[in-house]
């Protein structure tokens, strides 16, 4: 039951499509839930499944032959998280820039959904915490600071589900 507190007012995104098809951005300005403190913006997203969620976000509907950020969460077999930018051109060719890579040993579970923080700073820091712990475990720097006009979620090989636009 407490579980399902936690994704309680979300909307949930089934049917996530594989990494290497093209994703379905939506803009952030129709949530509900975006918290705003002033320096960034925060979002509470919840995915379900054993590994490799993917949350891309980026300036535009259609990001091609421009970066988005992409942040991989339980990706390599959910034993670690990694920020990057990505580039994808109109054929969907994509180049992979790491930004940052954190070891994190079986984050993700295919049992129940596991509960995210991610914010996005004016100055292109951007953080990911576990919902409810004050320390990011993944933390990089964009110093292209893109921003979170769209946002899309992909997986690698493993069904996913995505809960977001939760309450903060």
């Amino acid at each position: 039951m407490k579980t399902l507190k936690k994704i309680q007012g979300c909307k949930q995104h089934n049917g996530v499509i594989g990494y290497h098809s093209p994703v379905q951005y939506f803009p952030t300005a129709n949530m509900q839930h975006v918290g705003h403190t002033g320096h960034s913006k925060q979002f509470k997203i919840a995915i379900l499944g054993p590994s490799d969620g993917h949350i891309r976000f980026g300036k535009s509907v259609f990001p091609y032959n421009s970066d988005v950020i992409e942040i991989v969460l339980g990706g390599w077999g959910n034993t670690k998280s990694a920020g990057r930018r990505q580039h994808r051109t109109a054929s969907n060719r994509l180049t992979n820039q790491v930004l940052a890579e954190a070891q994190t040993p079986n984050l993700m579970s295919p049992y129940r959904p596991v509960v995210f923080v991610l914010e996005v700073f004016n100055d292109g820091r951007v953080e990911v915490r576990l919902h409810g712990q004050t320390i990011p475990f993944l933390t990089f720097t964009d110093n292209n600071r893109t921003p979170v006009n769209y946002m899309a979620f992909t997986r690698w090989e493993k069904d996913l589900i995505f809960f977001y636009d939760c309450p903060l």
